[in-house]
């Protein structure tokens, strides 16, 4: 009991602090810390070696609690709004230009990074797998995969901004 008192004392600065921070007002925090205390002292507290490490932490987590508490959708997926007809047909043919996209980009790759590549996100294949298939080692698999996915992330980058000239060129230049 007397070192919850002291904890009190030292450390309910800090806690407002750190409530208030997170968003709350000062006389919510300060309810907020008092709660805290109050169910400490109905808990057992144990042989504590960092009690500013302890209370901090257990404070972070109650306020994350109480945030999860008091944050749930006012409306359940079930009531949402079905997209229109407009929405999903604009959204299939973003798709399709990303899946398009991204096809251009993977042929353009050189074959044993394709293959990594294929063998990894199409068949599933875990990298030792895919070391026995190919006969590469797995040093060799993971550096193929690392290059591969960073040549298709610059093919993809370098058509994006191509596009994005082309557009800006077309609008200069009707």
């Amino acid at each position: 009991m007397q070192t919850i008192d002291t904890w009190y004392c030292t450390y309910k600065g800090k806690l407002l602090a750190i409530a208030c921070q997170k968003g709350y007002s000062y006389e919510e925090a300060k309810d907020i810390v008092q709660q805290f205390f109050l169910d400490l002292l109905q808990k057992e507290t144990g042989d504590v070696k960092n009690p500013e490490a302890f209370l901090l932490t257990a404070f972070k987590r109650r306020l994350i609690d109480l945030y999860r508490a008091n944050h749930r959708p006012l409306v359940s997926d079930s009531c949402a709004v079905p997209p229109s007809a407009l929405e999903i047909i604009e959204e299939l043919e973003t798709n399709r230009e990303l899946v398009n996209r991204l096809e251009d980009a993977y042929k353009r790759l050189p074959a044993r990074y394709r293959r990594v590549i294929y063998l990894k996100y199409y068949q599933g294949l875990t990298t030792e797998q895919i070391a026995e298939t190919t006969g590469f080692t797995c040093q060799t698999v993971y550096n193929n995969l690392s290059k591969g996915i960073r040549q298709l992330r610059l093919n993809l980058e370098n058509k994006k901004s191509l596009s994005k000239f082309a557009g800006i060129f077309l609008f200069l230049f009707p």
